[in-house]
């Protein structure tokens, strides 16, 4: 469908555009998905469009981070997909809030409309969450001591979630600052760079 969108915009354009649209579409190309990106849509993603487009309320199964299964009653806003991951905004108790599809089990489209805020703007809002989660996001963090040559491993694996601070010790090894998600990733960092990592901080961690 893309392909056929695709010829369909090149043949609109007159001569002189369509030689230079080709020769950018030849030497650009962006892939939002990640390596390994499992690409199955969910069963019920058309019905979750359909409610988003036509401000319909849903019924949801939702698993929280840490595996719990709850029934919720939202009020579907806005789909975003941010780095080949879909989330649902979606008002819950007069408070908007995100929500990961891929956490979604079921749902089930309710025959009751609702409104949505008039003052709501959805790249503004977005904005605004990104900075609210990067300052809460920032208070976990991770003190551990690396060999050098995982350096190139972090950049790769955790880009934006670490930073070097501090000098070598006598073995060469280095101090980063680490901010991840919870205890369960750190541990599974530790457990995968094991004669490579020691841990600083949290003591709890140690």
């Amino acid at each position: 469908a893309a392909d056929q969108l695709l010829m369909k915009m090149l043949a609109a354009l007159p001569n002189a555009q369509r030689s230079t649209a080709d020769h950018i579409r030849q030497r650009l190309l962006i892939d939002p998905t990640w390596w390994w990106h499992d690409p199955a849509v969910p069963p019920f993603w058309d019905d979750l469009q359909k409610a988003v487009y036509e401000d319909r309320m849903i019924e949801a199964t939702y698993q929280k981070y840490n595996g719990e299964i709850t029934e919720k009653v939202l009020a579907p806003y806005s789909l975003i997909c941010k780095s080949s991951l879909w989330y649902l905004l979606a008002e819950r108790e007069n408070e908007i809030r995100t929500y990961r599809v891929n956490r979604i089990h079921s749902i089930h489209v309710l025959d009751r409309p609702f409104s949505r805020r008039c003052d709501f703007d959805l790249p503004e809002y977005w904005q605004i969450h990104l900075k609210s989660f990067e300052e809460e996001f920032s208070d976990q963090n991770y003190i551990f001591r690396i060999h050098p040559d995982l350096i190139t491993t972090l950049k790769t694996f955790l880009p934006g979630r670490w930073k070097v601070t501090g000098q070598e010790d006598e073995r060469g090894w280095l101090t980063i600052y680490l901010n991840l998600d919870s205890d369960m990733i750190a541990k599974m960092l530790v457990f995968g760079l094991a004669g490579s990592v020691e841990i600083l901080e949290p003591a709890g961690l140690i």
